[in-house]
């Protein structure tokens, strides 16, 4: 705290020397200094997620300040100085010959306080535990946070005094610390896991430099990015808890590896008669990364590590990037625009291909690739009686090096209908189809699971959403609009998948201002989701076609869907009392958002018994990412001055989470009936459920 004081004491004797000259020196600008008082029950880091208000007050300070005169400007800007939110940024320069600016701001991002494990070198890249098997008793675990601190420093310089030509240069240094979050598993899935504390130490590099020319009717500019990438930790080292207690029981997990990175981009345009433009944008890039392999892999139960064969025991890793696009936009007449265009993105992997060789069984990584080309046009037209028409249609062809969907091909449509004959109202409605077609081409083998998945991202569908809204302001004081969407997806040619989805959205806002005394604002939101998805649980033959969900189902083998609904119901009101006009402003302002989901199961199971235990019903999740969150804001404005003013108020935040997947949370899980562990855990997010409070006096001065 006192070293946040020393910093903000010295730059507001820098600013008072300025402020003393305001008026003769063309300078303006504000001071605002805030004590503030929390108190936060329950997960603190997820009340202080991106933000630093944690238990305790503080001072925090915002300061603006701005010179201009004649040919000369500069800006200075700061927030939070001093706290894990702060932010600087200068700029000036010569008006219409060159500028330049430095910055520096910090996001937190903070994920689980006081979280535990057995390990030791919590933080480092070698986790171990003294005595085989890791302690169960979680009070003579280590604690500590998963949290990340991003660190942001840079500045640019702009030179525009040979106009038509200018020129842009910056650079910028990101640097990430802390601790995250990774978990591994046993190999095929398993029933064994282990979370970790995966350090965070990253340093990026970058470079931009942008040259051009810029007068009517031609524009050109070509650019230059290099960013450089640098992790100092590129292996996390763990004792493997259930590998046996022996030297070579230590496993790893590789991390992000260092890797560079260049892009090269041209942007060109030149106006045309007819109101016509033609645009060109080119660009290619490339990524590279190095990594040594490692020629063993440790057994998970066993212990022990077994030696593998690589074809290479370097990786090198390139990835080349590139993309270009052509636009044709007119606007020949007053009635009518519109646009063609062509755009093309291309993902080359040139990667290693590795070979490995584990006993019997030979695997080899997978290089992902691939080609995307889209045709399009857009028209615009101005109807008689206020009414505007907006059509649009593109043609998308899509081809991925993969093994089940390597191609599709879409039709995109969209038509908006826009209506103005009112000078109070604004009414629109709107259509849009997606309609894709999608190339099969796994496996047919009917022991395979993969004959019958087919996976959403890339699976044959049409999407139909209809869209309508209307924005009403009767007089001058009042305004709300109204807004309704329906979007309804249907994967066609689904066997085991997503088989549907609908979705419907509302939403009502506005705002009513009475006289010079009082604004009354609030909104209204409201969306329901609801899919299907029909999958199957099979165990491997016999019986022989035991993936094939065509066949009579057995105990370990059937088929089972799923019924998911979502919904989500957001409300605020808020309102300003001008108690005193122009003097004494009392706001206050509540919002609440609710998500409520949940996952209806089904087995098929015919005449067959469900599992032990299991009925239709209680297989059910009612509790499907529910969530529920209150916040309240009641503040006072007094302006004491034009230059003056204080504020005062306070602000709760209230925020309840239920998950089945988090649920009766331990940190270590047994397997049913064998006593043996099949889990370690560490309680990241564990719950996130909390309420805070903050109470907040503050002063301005504007000059």
């Amino acid at each position: 705290m006192r070293s946040k004081i020393i910093i903000l004491i010295g730059i507001l004797s820098i600013l008072s020397g300025f402020t003393a000259y305001a008026e003769e020196r063309g300078l303006e600008g504000s001071i605002t200094l805030t004590g503030r008082i929390s108190n936060i029950a329950g997960n603190k880091a997820k009340f202080n997620e991106y933000r630093d208000l944690r238990d305790g007050g503080g001072v925090y300070s915002r300061i603006r300040l701005n010179y201009d005169k004649e040919k000369y400007f500069l800006d200075l800007k700061t927030d939070d100085i001093g706290y894990d939110t702060q932010s600087y940024r200068l700029g000036g320069g010569l008006w219409g010959k060159f500028n330049a600016y430095l910055y520096y701001y910090e996001i937190p991002h903070n994920l689980t306080f006081d979280a535990l494990s057995f390990y030791t070198g919590v933080g480092s890249e070698n986790l171990t535990y003294p005595t085989h098997p890791p302690s169960t008793n979680t009070l003579s675990w280590d604690r500590f946070d998963y949290s990340t601190e991003r660190r942001r420093l840079g500045g640019g310089l702009g030179l525009d005094w040979l106009k038509p030509f200018y020129l842009d240069f910056s650079v910028q240094r990101e640097e990430k610390e802390g601790i995250k979050p990774a978990g591994v598993a046993g190999a095929g899935g398993g029933n064994i896991a282990v979370e970790l504390s995966e350090p965070v130490d990253y340093k990026t590099d970058t470079i931009t430099i942008e040259a051009g020319y810029s007068k009517n009717p031609l524009l050109l500019s070509l650019s230059l990015n290099y960013s450089q990438f640098n992790n100092s930790s590129n292996n996390l080292f763990f004792r493997n808890p259930f590998s046996a207690n022996t030297a070579s029981g230590t496993d790893f997990l590789t991390l992000p590896p260092d890797n560079d990175y260049y892009k090269i981009a041209f942007k060109g345009s030149y106006r045309l008669p007819l109101q016509s433009r033609v645009i060109v944008n080119l660009a290619t890039s490339r990524a590279k990364s190095e990594e040594t392999l490692f020629s063993f892999r440790n057994a998970n139960v066993a212990g022990g590590r077994t030696p593998i064969t690589l074809n290479d025991p370097e990786f090198d890793g390139k990835v080349d990037t590139r993309n270009y696009s052509f636009m044709l936009t007119s606007n020949p007449v007053s009635f009518l625009d519109g646009k063609i265009f062509f755009k093309h993105y291309e993902k080359d992997n040139k990667s290693d291909e590795i070979i490995t060789t584990d006993g019997a069984s030979t695997y080899t990584n997978h290089i992902f690739e691939y080609k995307k080309n889209t045709y399009g046009a857009e028209l615009g037209l101005r109807l008689p009686a206020k009414f505007y028409l907006s059509t649009g249609y593109s043609f998308v062809k899509t081809k991925r090096e993969r093994p089940d969907l390597p191609e599709n091909k879409d039709d995109l449509f969209n038509v908006d209908l826009r209506w103005s004959g009112l000078d109070f109202m604004v009414a629109k409605v709107g259509y849009e189809g997606l309609y894709r077609d999608a190339k099969f081409e796994a496996s047919t083998d009917p022991n395979n699971i993969e004959t019958y998945v087919r996976r959403f991202d890339a699976a044959a569908k049409n999407r139909n959403t209809y869209k309508a809204s209307v924005d009403v302001s009767p007089i001058e004081s009042l305004n709300f609009s109204l807004g309704y969407q329906f979007k309804k997806t249907n994967y066609k040619d689904v066997i085991l998948g997503l088989q549907n989805e609908k979705s419907n959205q509302f939403l009502i806002d506005g705002d009513y201002t009475i006289g010079k005394f009082m604004k009354i604002f609030s909104y209204l939101a409201f969306e329901n989701i609801k899919s299907t998805q029909f999958q199957r649980q099979f165990v491997p033959p016999p019986p022989a076609n035991a993936a094939d969900p065509s066949i009579a189902p057995t105990s370990s083998n059937f088929n089972w869907d799923v019924k998911q609904k979502d919904r989500e119901f957001d409300y605020g009101i808020g309102t300003e009392i001008y108690l005193i006009p122009k003097k004494l402003t009392l706001s206050f302002q509540h919002d609440y958002v609710r998500s409520n989901g949940s996952a209806d199961f089904t087995y098929y199971l015919g005449a067959v018994a469900l599992p032990a235990g299991r009925t239709q019903d209680n297989i059910d999740i009612s509790n499907w990412d529910d969530y529920r969150l209150r916040a309240y804001l009641v503040k006072a404005t007094y302006n004491l001055t034009k230059n003056i003013s204080f504020t005062a108020g306070g602000a709760y935040e209230k925020y309840r989470y239920k998950d089945a997947q988090v649920d009766g949370y331990q940190y270590v899980n047994t397997i049913p009936g064998t006593g043996s562990n099949s889990a370690y855990l560490t309680g990241a997010y564990k719950n996130p459920s909390y309420s805070g409070g903050v109470v907040f006096l503050g002063a301005s001065y504007k000059f």
